[in-house]
């Protein structure tokens, strides 16, 4: 019964529209919350946590060798984490890229006393919310001891607190792109991403190593802009593609004007 009451809620906050949740807002901290970007920083590999079939695992082993979608939230958080991953979950399906082939996707507990069964639970309605199987590995639902989850969320510079009156998590909404090689690529604020944003960041962690041949060719023509958090046009690349338009034209031109002069004979 918990599985499929787990499920169903999880299906339910995929499906909800987040223009229909005004209290969440995208880039909206609770005080003693926030994000310090760190990007480049390489994440502690050596550090170990419990995975949701209840074995140690370290970070690296988990978050390596493919570009990794990272989510640090808790497990019986009442509202926001469940919109967190919910719109991970949604993103990635829309990205086009495969889980496990192309990419993969870390969510780990800020909740000391959490389990594996409730990381299990969890990853169980969001699979099977996204039509996957929950039999393989390549999103990872972890818990851990304080000291390992702190170092963690300093590293990517994830800023939590617990508040006593209300007894839940104080932290952002956030969800973060990591390199094959651990090192933070990007950051993603809000409950909604935009899956073309989520797949060229993707594209871009890997070094063009997924992805197409489109991908590939559409980064050099957009940007990430900090300011607006989402890829742009790159000025410059619009630049060189009008003057190289120009050129086409030009040359189109004189190649029919050619043409007629042949067409044409000699002048007398």
């Amino acid at each position: 019964m918990m599985s499929a009451v787990t499920t169903a809620a999880v299906a339910l906050a995929l499906a909800l529209p987040f223009k229909d949740r005004p209290e969440m807002k995208a880039g909206a901290a609770p005080d003693g919350a926030g994000v310090e970007e760190k990007l480049g920083e390489r994440l502690p590999p050596e550090l170990e946590f419990t995975d949701w079939r209840g074995r140690t695992v370290r970070f690296g082993d988990v978050a390596s060798g493919k570009p990794t979608v990272l989510v640090l939230a808790y497990y019986r958080c009442p509202a926001l984490c469940n919109l967190v991953l919910a719109g991970t979950a949604r993103a990635l399906r829309k990205t086009g890229l495969k889980m496990g082939e192309d990419y993969r996707a870390v969510t780990v507990s800020i909740d000391p006393s959490e389990t594996p069964e409730d990381a299990a639970a969890r990853r169980r309605g969001y699979l099977q919310a996204m039509g996957l199987s929950d039999q393989g590995e390549d999103w990872a639902f972890l818990v851990g001891q304080e000291p390992g989850i702190r170092a963690l969320a300093d590293a990517v510079g994830f800023r939590y607190r617990y508040d006593e009156e209300l007894k839940v998590f104080a932290h952002s909404a956030v969800a973060m792109v990591l390199t094959p090689d651990g090192r933070v690529s990007r950051y993603w604020y809000g409950l909604d991403y935009p899956p073309r944003d989520l797949r060229l960041s993707l594209v871009e962690a890997s070094g063009g190593r997924v992805g197409t041949t489109l991908d590939r060719v559409l980064l050099t023509c957009f940007q990430y802009d900090p300011a607006a958090r989402r890829y742009g046009w790159v000025v410059t690349a619009i630049v060189k593609g009008g003057s190289l338009m120009v050129a086409i034209s030009l040359a189109g031109l004189l190649a029919v004007l050619w043409r007629r002069e042949l067409k044409g004979g000699p002048r007398k």
